[in-house]
């Protein structure tokens, strides 16, 4: 083996890699971390016969990136004693195979035959190289197959010039909340992460890119330089929520059930809940991927809430289903629909927050997805916006409706609905 000296972070990031099931090294442009990584990869696979993957979102990207160019500098100048054996099996299939029999494959998501070779086999390894191209869903199917028998422990490894703080290896690697459920990590000693810099592989690289990256503008220097997570956005909406606070058990009393509806065919969301001695109590929620309102209708009936009380979205008025307006399909289904008018968003985000800071709204920890667009949801530009989860925003717009109808903003309360307890 050559006498490659590691740089101090790439040390660090070495002993990392080989520590936890899921690491991620995020940082700068040319910080080293792609290098190290694969160098872990090829220092797993000599050790035992196994099979390892590097995938990317494009297949020409990571061809040109890794296989071109990272992997042979780095059998190069780490490994020169494997060169001879550097060399792609067939045409069709990207995968150097080492004297010892271990396989390295590359490929990319942005084809079904590839994708269907990825899920017909087995690794010990698997790089999501720029993992923040990548989608969280394609992350979780690539991860089934981490799963090869033999004397390695399972990894995967993620790189990333690191995007957004909505992107869900932000709330993965750096909040440790599972970015589908919201909940924390159940197992969050498995998840660790890294940050690298240009400068900290200076050893490396010509001083002048670093003039070239100081150069940039703001924006791009915090993504390219200093490797930080962006804040896309003008400030967290439910800036009042607070977890440890507002996510507890709630409690159901006999009496009228108030159901908060938006209309979306992908996803209808509904939230159930009641006003219990001043408070409401969030007590399920209600999340049809794809449907519409008479869909919603029969769910509702199966889940025991028939006749409620449904504060909607406005629009429902309007908006039709086979014909019919949302509102007739709710009332010919039994339900009693409460007049509304859509308040400013601005508005009804403040009243939620304001309720919020008056501990008068109470979720059941089971509404998973409404505590997910409490923390993930922002402002930007003015109005609310969902980042990288398109699914956002729609629950909490059924929690804001309803706070508004029964708790505006600008009285203590406004409900006549009977058998409620105050």
């Amino acid at each position: 083996m050559s006498e490659f000296k590691k740089t101090i972070k790439q040390v660090v990031a070495t002993a990392l890699l080989s520590a936890v099931v899921h690491c991620m090294l995020f940082g700068g442009s040319r910080s080293g971390k792609s290098l190290i990584i694969c160098y872990a990869i090829i220092v797993r696979a000599c050790k035992v016969k196994s099979r390892h993957l590097m995938v990317r979102l494009r297949f020409n990207h990571i061809k040109t990136s890794i296989w071109m160019d990272t992997l042979p500098k780095v059998i190069s100048l780490c490994f020169p004693e494997l060169m001879p054996s550097w060399q792609a099996r067939n045409r069709s299939d990207y995968v150097w195979a080492l004297p010892n029999g271990s396989e390295i494959w590359i490929s990319g998501l942005d084809n079904a035959d590839r994708v269907e070779k990825i899920l017909g086999k087995e690794y010990s390894t698997i790089f999501f190289n720029e993992c923040s191209q990548i989608d969280y869903s394609s992350i979780q199917i690539a991860l089934t197959r981490l799963a090869e028998k033999n004397a390695l422990k399972n990894r995967a490894y993620y790189d990333e010039n690191p995007p957004s703080k909505s992107h869900w290896s932000y709330w993965q690697f750096i909040k440790k909340i599972n970015p589908v459920d919201s909940e924390p990590l159940k197992n969050p000693k498995d998840y660790d992460c890294m940050l690298m810099n240009p400068v900290d592989n200076i050893e490396n690289i010509d001083e002048s890119y670093l003039e070239i990256l100081q150069s940039m503008p703001e924006k791009d220097r915090e993504r390219f330089e200093m490797g930080q997570f962006s804040d896309d956005s003008d400030g967290q909406a439910y800036s009042s929520f607070r977890r440890e606070i507002h996510v507890g058990q709630t409690q159901k009393i006999q009496g009228t059930t108030i159901i908060g509806m938006d209309f979306n065919v992908s996803p209808m969301t509904a939230l159930i809940t009641q006003i219990i001695d001043g408070v409401l109590h969030v007590q399920q929620e209600v999340w049809i991927e794809v449907g519409d309102t008479y869909k919603m209708c029969s769910e509702l009936h199966g889940l025991g809430h028939s006749g409620g009380v449904v504060i909607p979205d406005s629009t429902g008025a309007n908006r039709k289903t086979s014909g019919k307006s949302d509102f007739i399909i709710l009332k010919e289904a039994g339900f009693t629909i409460e007049s509304t008018r859509n308040p400013l968003q601005r508005d009804r985000v403040n009243n939620t927050n304001r309720l919020f800071v008056a501990n008068k709204t109470i979720i059941n920890p089971m509404c998973k997805k409404l505590i997910g667009d409490m923390e993930k949801v922002v402002w930007k530009n003015g109005n609310l916006f969902e980042g990288s989860d398109k699914k956002l925003t729609h629950i909490s717009d059924c929690l804001g409706y309803i706070q508004w109808k029964m708790f505006p903003i600008n009285a203590m309360s406004n409900y006549n609905i009977s058998n409620q307890r105050r």
